[in-house]
């Protein structure tokens, strides 16, 4: 019996290949905000269960703690819906768009902490650009490239994020910069490694222009209209 041969993965299959690979490196610190979310209900919880053992009760105390909880509730609710928009990007009634400085700061938020741990911090010198470019764009590719970089670098390091508006089109400009610092997790457990192939072929599929010039990667994105 003749050997069967797998064909050649297409395009989308490469696409959806490196979506997943950048949600599955994304999970972890996904979960850990939205962990965050609820632990300030959590305390407040066991705070009120402080105030319903003492006699005499606080009953003015406990309103204010019940409505604190509600308050608290739905701004969790609404951090975790956005949080959840990282995996299914286009949601119904959202916007398709975000601003340069915006879009920017999410990215670097969500990162920030998981790639402090590998000893790399992120450094934002975005300004107040408030240029709107696409939001599934900016979400697939800017943070693909801050992990292929931190997972190809030699050690810790800082990635500074610039911008710039030029005709038609925002550029972000990434710069990997040894640092002196030690990691406290310098390997990453997570999945497998991003490459440079992942981050070609997400900005393929989002109309990036990408270029790189030894230790800077620069990302072009079409302005939205």
């Amino acid at each position: 019996m003749p050997d069967a041969t797998l064909p050649a993965a297409s395009p989308q299959a490469l696409e959806e290949s490196s979506r997943y690979a950048l949600l599955r490196r994304l999970t972890p610190t996904l979960r850990h905000h939205m962990v965050g979310e609820f632990q300030p209900i959590g305390m407040l919880a066991a705070l009120m269960e402080r105030r319903l053992d003492s006699n005499p009760l606080n009953l003015p105390g406990l309103r204010e703690n019940c409505q604190s909880i509600g308050n608290l509730s739905r701004s969790a609710a609404d951090s975790c819906l956005d949080l959840m928009s990282w995996l299914s990007p286009r949601q119904p009634g959202q916007s398709s768009s975000v601003a340069v400085n915006d879009g920017v700061a999410q990215c670097l938020s969500l990162l920030a902490t998981s790639l402090r741990f590998r000893g790399f911090s992120l450094v934002n010198r975005t300004g107040e650009l408030d240029a709107r470019v696409s939001c599934t764009a900016l979400r697939s590719v800017l943070p693909t490239v801050l992990i292929a970089l931190s997972d190809t670098a030699s050690g810790p390091s800082d990635l500074v994020i610039s911008a710039r508006v030029q005709a038609g089109s925002v550029t972000l400009t990434i710069a990997l910069q040894p640092a002196e610092r030690s990691a406290d997790n310098p390997t990453s457990d997570d999945y497998r490694t991003l490459t440079w192939h992942d981050v070609q072929v997400l900005a393929q599929a989002e109309s990036v222009t990408l270029s790189r010039d030894g230790q800077q990667t620069g990302l072009t994105l079409p302005l939205s209209t």
